[in-house]
């Protein structure tokens, strides 16, 4: 038995103590196969073992209730167009990443949205790439995964006809324009070329084999409908150890941002009224399969149309409450929605940093009488309505605290301005919630997962900075100090000497030109110190006397020894500052710990 004293470990008011609030613990005691065996205050019980948390906040376990694994892990080497605010700045992206990894067959990307690369939002084409890369296939990911551009290189490999004026591709769209197909592909029409660059995914396989050796976290698999019944995907229940398969995820719709999510009203200005991905017996069909086969379903939806049709087929289909069906993203829905998902027991799948990334794009395509219902989490919440949150990495930050800020105050930092319907911002205890307790329910773990109580699995986080109070810390650089699953930690974070730091050691610093140029066209987040600078220049030394160029925001401070630097990597040298943080006039801790993360290549990856 393992005793943690001396904390502030956060506690759920009990489910019977209606509008209770949350209160503190400061003490726990944890078994040797990792269930939590009792909280209190005041004198903690003896133990053989005891750690001292030194007054530090702890979380129960956070949750990622959406997030793409493998995609996650295949983009980190991907071209990452998110940086690009012109169509010149698309094309020297390319340029970069063409000339950096020459050895490749596909160039594959992601990030980029029409309405950042010119202010009439015009798609990229395929003539916009062949003027840079010609020999080889390419295929560039939008930001929200619904909608491709690719060379004319990858059409042909595909076989789609250039010079046709239509195209019949069940559920997508191949755009045409006078000169034949544009490289635009929606919905399904990206799997005709992205099944040529992909190789097959063995996740699942390795995560089963992963599981007996010690995985640092949990992992509930949900393969799509297309896998069902293939040996490559697990059985429900047939791996419930940290790895886990009960549930099966099906698409309706495509996305706003590609406006091919299925709205009621059709998007400001057109007849469209996006893309239904399948038909009312299609859907009941694919319901039906799944749970046949013992899965629950989880059901991509972003539009209200979409989330209409959903909950009919579940009725049609049978499913009950008690199956807690998961409708995700749920981003436009209406009071006779809401109340139906009430009603038949849907859980919400929400993504709050969709209120940021998205909030500029609603405002110009959605009608005004469809935005009081846009990412109307806390209607959702108030009318019962349980949900759980998840970032959809890689298409927003994998990082939860960015969700749970994000939920609590829907703009980014220092743009209140921006706020995206304020009346549906919801409290710290709300957001985290949705991380915790709502993550568990939606994983059916909820007496076991979700919070610090006694018979609950000892899954939490001990943070350096107290959230509870300073929500703003949410997003502060190397916030986490330590994660435990099960009892067990598994993760620590590294706590490096400056000053004992030697080249080619372990704690070395290595910032160079080959660094700069793997990240070239990335958000990366660097610290040093200042050289030199000037309104319209900045110079940084890093810790082994390596000099990069900052190009700064007008208005940007660096009246400081020490500062982080938020921005896109430009070229070997220089980086397109975003955002700066001061930090004083010496490296700590801290900024170094930071500082050796990029050095070793594992930049934090930000969004704007």
């Amino acid at each position: 038995m393992k005793t943690f004293v001396n904390g502030k470990i956060w506690q759920w008011p009990s489910p019977a103590a209606e509008d209770a609030a949350h209160t503190f613990a400061q003490w726990m005691t944890v078994s040797d196969d990792g269930e939590v065996l009792g909280v209190g205050s005041g004198d903690p019980p003896s133990a053989v073992e005891t750690e001292d948390l030194q007054g530090a906040l702890v979380l129960p376990g956070l949750h990622d209730s959406h997030i793409h694994v493998s995609m996650l892990g295949e983009s980190a080497e991907w071209l990452d167009l998110a940086g690009c605010r012109s169509f010149d700045d698309f094309k020297e992206f390319l340029r970069k990443y063409d000339a950096a990894y020459p050895d490749k067959a596909w160039v594959v990307g992601i990030g980029w949205a029409q309405d950042e690369l010119s202010s009439s939002a015009r798609y990229p084409s395929r003539q916009d790439i062949d003027a840079v890369i010609k020999d080889r296939p390419v295929i560039l990911h939008r930001a929200c995964w619904h909608i491709a551009v690719v060379n004319t290189k990858a059409l042909e490999i595909a076989g789609v006809d250039l010079t046709a004026k239509s195209h019949d591709v069940a559920h997508g769209v191949i755009d045409v324009d006078e000169n034949g197909a544009t490289g635009i592909l929606r919905e399904d029409a990206v799997q005709i070329v992205e099944k040529h660059a992909n190789e097959p995914s063995l996740v699942y396989t390795k995560l089963q084999k992963e599981d007996s050796g010690g995985l640092p976290v949990r992992v509930h698999l949900t393969p799509s409908i297309h896998e069902l019944g293939k040996p490559t995907i697990p059985l429900p229940g047939a791996c419930d150890g940290l790895v886990s398969c009960h549930r099966m995820k099906i698409f309706s719709d495509g996305s706003l941002g590609a406006e091919t999510a299925a709205l009621r009203i059709p998007y400001k200005g057109t007849e469209n009224k996006g893309i239904l991905m399948n038909s009312d017996e299609e859907l009941v069909k694919k319901i039906s399969d799944a749970t046949a086969a013992g899965y629950r379903v989880e059901i991509h939806a972003i539009g209200d149309r979409a989330t209409e049709q959903v909950l009919t087929a579940l009725r049609a289909a049978n499913v009950s409450p008690e199956k807690r069906p998961i409708l995700t993203h749920c981003q436009i829905l209406g009071e006779d929605l809401i109340t139906q998902m009430r009603e038949q027991g849907v859980i919400g799948n929400i993504q709050p940093s969709f209120t940021v990334t998205d909030a500029s794009y609603v405002r110009k395509r959605l009608e005004d009488t469809v935005l009081p219902f846009s990412y109307c989490w806390k209607r959702m919440l108030e009318n019962g309505v349980a949900c759980a949150g998840g970032s959809d990495a890689p298409i927003e930050t994998c990082n939860p605290f960015q969700g749970i800020y994000d939920a609590i105050y829907r703009h980014k930092p220092n743009r209140p301005e921006d706020v995206l319907l304020p009346e549906e911002q919801l409290s710290f205890a709300e957001a985290l919630s949705l991380y915790t307790r709502g993550g568990a329910f939606a994983a059916m773990e909820e007496n076991y997962l979700g919070q610090i109580a006694p018979g609950f699995c000892a899954d939490f986080v001990v943070l350096r900075q107290d959230v509870t109070e300073d929500h703003a810390a949410l997003v502060a650089p190397d916030l986490v100090e330590s994660v435990w699953v099960n009892g067990r930690k598994t993760y620590q974070r590294k706590k490096m000497d400056f000053g004992g730091a030697e080249a080619g050691s372990a704690t070395a610093a290595r910032v160079n030109k080959q660094t700069m140029t793997n990240f070239m066209g990335r958000t990366v987040a660097l610290v040093g110190a200042v050289e030199s600078h000037t309104p319209t220049a900045v110079v940084l030394r890093t810790s082994d006397g390596q000099l990069v160029n900052v190009t700064p925001q007008p208005g940007s401070d660096y009246g400081s020894k020490v500062v982080e630097v938020i921005g896109r990597v430009v070229d070997s040298e220089t980086i397109q500052e975003f955002k700066t943080t001061l930090f004083g006039d010496n490296f700590d801790l801290e900024t170094y710990d930071q500082f050796v993360q990029l050095a070793q290549g594992k930049f934090r990856h930000l969004f704007e």
